[in-house]
């Protein structure tokens, strides 16, 4: 029976004894992964020639998804993004008249884009300009028999400028419709309210991608197309990483954006900056040893929102997996869960903890973690083999005592 005993113990530790259990990705990770540091680790020992990762990453690119942005600069289009100051549904205007107290006053931009001026009707207002709208006051005016041509002077001024929704597509972490200047009631406080005049950073053409939760790393962020009443036009806006110049043209209400994919991860756009995200939100495991459970790890909000740019061995710190007692808990797996944005396909790949500590060439296989990625621990062998004895003791003891006490009554 003590023999039947010990081997039913020493069977699960055959299994400890065994090496980590490679993970399968549907594409191979050295080939045609999101990121090329989600390759293999090389087993032939570390490479003299270090960060190769990123002149792979760099070797993807290919001219992908810039059949849109491969338009000419022609004077039709960019009459439609000449003066950035068009009004939109909702914004509100000003009309100051010359000796006409029966027409001017404070005036919003209705849903339908038209404004309702008393005894003139309704005046199409969204896509035009401030001098547009006068001229067509001053006409209306005219027309009306209220002014003649030579005494009417008219003048529109923008009080508040209203939120307006645009669409976003392409590579940008979260594609759809965004809201840009949202207001509360005390953004904007009576004496402001009563100057005439406004300005607001928050209708822009950065806000717009900062409001899809930032461009991806794989953004061509040069050919950033805007597409307004069927015309297009392409903006570098390269300016918002590097500080230089950058046309960041005011959008209106029913323009589409939309960010092409060079189809390859650029190391320069995972970080912060006005057009990608400030930090990512990173789902932890770690429920096995030395911690038995994520409250025990002190994995909390703080630990699982990183700054954007944040590697897999910093996460891997964060949810405290790296460390411990080198004898027993050194030797551990971490597991990187992500989503490669291109082909939609989940990517998983395992790194031996001590190795990505240790290893010169750790940069190669460190990749950048990304928005909703997961991270997970495994304990080292010895630890597994320790908690597997444990389990068995446990097992085995109401055996082992009932076999003992038989023999006593013996």
């Amino acid at each position: 029976m003590y023999k039947w005993i010990a081997a039913l113990a020493l069977m699960p530790l055959g299994a400890c004894a065994t090496s980590f259990d490679p993970v399968r990705n549907l594409s191979d990770m050295g080939a045609s992964g999101y990121q090329a540091e989600r390759q293999a680790m090389n087993s032939r020992g570390e490479r003299d020639d270090f960060a190769t990762a990123y002149a792979q990453n760099l070797g993807r690119c290919a001219d992908m998804d810039l059949a849109l942005a491969a338009q000419s600069d022609e004077t039709a289009i960019r009459t439609a993004f000449d003066e950035p100051e068009l009004l939109s549904p909702g914004d509100l205007v000003r009309v100051d008249i010359a000796r006409g107290e029966g027409f001017e006053g404070d005036y919003v931009i209705g849903p339908d884009g038209y404004v309702r001026l008393p005894f003139l009707g309704d005046l199409p207002a969204a896509g035009t300009t401030r001098r547009e709208l006068e001229n067509a006051i001053s006409r209306l005016l005219v027309a009306g028999g209220y002014f003649r041509p030579s005494f009417v002077q008219t003048s529109v001024s923008v009080l508040q400028w209203a939120p307006i929704q645009v669409s976003v597509s392409g590579a940008v972490f979260q594609s759809g419709d965004v809201i840009l200047n949202e207001r509360g009631a005390e953004d904007d406080p009576g004496a402001r309210l009563s100057a005439p005049g406004d300005f607001t950073l928050r209708r822009t053409l950065s806000s717009a991608l900062f409001a899809a939760s930032g461009v991806r790393p794989d953004a061509d962020i040069r050919n950033v197309v805007v597409i307004r009443g069927g015309r297009r036009r392409v903006f570098d806006m390269t300016g918002a990483l590097d500080g230089g110049p950058m046309e960041d043209p005011l959008l209106v209400a029913g323009d589409r954006v939309h960010v092409p994919s060079r189809g390859c991860f650029q190391l320069a756009l995972a970080r912060p900056s006005r057009i990608t995200p400030p930090g990512v939100r990173v789902f932890m495991s770690n429920l096995t040893r030395p911690a038995a459970s994520n409250a025990a790890s002190a994995i909390g909000q703080d630990a699982t929102r990183l700054p954007y740019g944040t590697r897999f061995l910093q996460g891997l710190v964060s949810s405290n997996c790296v460390g411990g007692t080198q004898a027993t808990n050194a030797r551990r797996w971490g597991v990187l869960i992500s989503r490669n944005p291109l082909t939609g396909e989940s990517e998983v790949i395992a790194r031996s903890i001590e190795d990505l500590v240790r290893r010169a060439d750790r940069d190669d296989f460190n990749p950048v973690l990304l928005p909703n990625d997961a991270i997970a621990c495994y304990d080292s062998h010895v630890t597994n083999a320790r908690d597997v004895i444990a389990m068995m003791a446990e097992a085995v003891s109401p055996a082992l005592s009932a076999a003992v006490l038989g023999g006593l009554a013996q």
